[in-house]
């Protein structure tokens, strides 16, 4: 991407959200929002940037640990999903029973959001991260191995038959024929199991954390009545996911993309 390009797409996505913090402004000084519901974003911006100047008793700003906590948890938790995920997902995409069997199972269990398992495993594991983890593992876990089932069935056996009669063994194929063509498929899941895991590990937070965390944040700052606080987070919440699905997509690009298996985006 040169440097006019990623300029225009700056520009593109940036300049409809300067615009509605703008009217946002506009509208709260005129008093057509009720303040004690509705923060401007100037006090919102001025709550974060107290909050991060702010610090825990470690020494270390406030803001930073709870964002730093809750990114840890989405880290393991989604590279649980995606190990246990691809990893059934590949065979149940080579095995029509293993395919079979699973398959009902998910079908039942995908649609269940990650937010109503949570009282189950605070049961289990109690309050704090095993909790948070493991339900953001579960709700991360379905959209992955999905697709990547999904992707694994959709090469054509042509394919297979070809590479298999020009003697590729086992291990060619999957790392040759099989991977690479489902390749779009899997990234596909990630996305969707990385935003569905982020959604949920939020909600969870604010139920199952015992201090830290971006959910917990905003759910604390409800029972002091700061709204500007609840704003705050929600916007640091978008910005966080916009960075990292910004760095997956950089991953396709230099990935999928470039082998062909996916049109590049056109700006």
């Amino acid at each position: 991407m040169n440097a006019k390009r990623l300029a225009e797409t700056i520009l593109y996505f940036f300049f409809p959200i300067f615009l509605l913090l703008i009217i946002w402004e506009a509208i709260s000084r005129l008093e057509m929002l009720n303040p004690a519901l509705i923060s401007r974003p100037t006090e919102i911006f001025t709550a974060l940037w107290k909050l991060l100047l702010k610090t825990s008793l470690s020494g270390q700003p406030i803001l930073i640990t709870h964002i730093y906590f809750s990114l840890y948890r989405l880290f393991f938790s989604f590279i649980i999903a995606v190990a246990i995920g691809v990893g059934l997902g590949i065979l149940m995409g080579r095995s029509n029973k293993i395919y079979w069997f699973f398959e009902s199972l998910i079908t039942v269990a995908m649609p269940i959001p990650g937010i109503a398992w949570a009282p189950i495993f605070m049961i289990w594991l109690g309050f704090g991260d095993p909790t948070i983890i493991t339900v953001g593992a579960l709700a991360a876990f379905f959209p992955i191995v999905y697709n990547t089932a999904a992707g694994v069935r959709s090469v054509k056996k042509e394919m297979i038959w070809a590479a298999q009669s020009m003697g590729a063994d086992e291990k060619t194929i999957f790392f040759k024929v099989l991977l690479p063509s489902s390749a779009a498929f899997i990234f596909t899941g990630f996305k969707l199991g990385l935003a569905r895991g982020w959604r949920t590990i939020i909600a969870v937070e604010m139920i199952a954390a015992s201090l830290w965390g971006l959910g917990f944040m905003i759910f604390d700052a409800r029972d002091y009545l700061q709204p500007s606080i609840i704003y705050g987070g929600i916007i640091v919440l978008a910005a966080l996911y916009f960075f990292i699905e910004s760095l997956i997509k950089l991953i396709e690009q230099k990935t999928i993309e470039k082998w062909g298996m996916v049109r590049p985006e056109v700006v």
